[in-house]
This record gives C-alpha cells, sequence and structure tokens, in this order.
C-alpha cells in the first residue's frame, strides 16, 4: 500500500540515495547517446531542508520505505505572478515507476494548491527526459520549448 506524507527532516538520507540512482541513470543514458551534460547530485542537507521546511513537499512509501518525491515551494517571484508553486524536483526508483505512486504525488501537489489558492505550477524540465515530458504531459502541463512547462489550474 502506498502512503504519501510530507517530507520530513529524517527524509534526507533515502533522497540523496534515490538521487544518486537518478542521477547514475542519466548518465548511463548520456553514455548511450554519446550526448555531453554536466550533472551531479547537489541536494545538500541546506538545500533539503529548504524544502523540509517549505511544508509543501512529499514522498511516497511503500512498506516504509521511500520510493518517490516531490520536492515543490510555493513562490512569489517567477515571473512577477503572485501565487505559483515552483516544481523543482521529480523522483522515483526505476522499480517503482509506473503504477501511479507519480499520479499520487502530483494529486497531492495540485489539492495543495488549490487549498493555498495557487493558479499555477511550473518546472523546467531536460529536454531529452522523455520520461518528464510523459508524465508532465500526461498530468495536463503545457510544455513550452520541451523545456518549460506549466499547468493552470481552475478554482
Amino acid at each position: 500500500m502506498v502512503r504519501i506524507r510530507k517530507l520530513a527532516a529524517r527524509d534526507y538520507r533515502a533522497v540523496k540515495k534515490m538521487e544518486r540512482i537518478i542521477v547514475d541513470e542519466y548518465l548511463g543514458y548520456l553514455k548511450e547517446t554519446g550526448e555531453e551534460d554536466t550533472i551531479e547530485p547537489w541536494i545538500t542537507p541546506e538545500y533539503f531542508n529548504h524544502y523540509v521546511r517549505g511544508q509543501a513537499s512529499y514522498v511516497a512509501e511503500i512498506a516504509r520505505k521511500l520510493v518517490r518525491f516531490i520536492l515543490v515551494q510555493p513562490t512569489y517571484f517567477v515571473h512577477s505572478a503572485q501565487r505559483e508553486i515552483w516544481l523543482e524536483y521529480i523522483a522515483v526508483q526505476p522499480a517503482s515507476r509506473r503504477k501511479g505512486i507519480g499520479t499520487m504525488l502530483m494529486s497531492t501537489v495540485i489539492e495543495y494548491a488549490n487549498t493555498h489558492d495557487i493558479s499555477l505550477l511550473y518546472t523546467i524540465l531536460n529536454p531529452n527526459n522523455k520520461e518528464s515530458i510523459q508524465f508532465l504531459t500526461m498530468h495536463g502541463f503545457e510544455l513550452k520549448d520541451w523545456k518549460e512547462a506549466t499547468k493552470k489550474l481552475s478554482h
């Protein structure tokens, strides 16, 4: 059974472990395609704690094991808009993909946005990440230049 809950300080090690898996997966993709990019894990304790304090980020657990996380924050400065949520990082362990867990997390973020009168979800994604493109498109995001994704919410 999947449990969705707010991100907590105790999740740092599991998030770092998952980040390493995702970065290694991306580096493998680059090696296969011959493309170049510089990417390293960047979730430091300070960075992570920023999202814990923000109270809008969530994790998904199966049998008390973290299998997916979404780091988000309400912003008040992006594009001069008053009410937006910035989707910073969405990650899932490869073995837990395509099981509806990402949809559960995205629905939780959308519910948070609706209850806080936030009308836009916003992110930037790597144009090589076909899975992210599919995921965001499936959830109604409008992709611009295959890098910027937005979703307007109705209240």
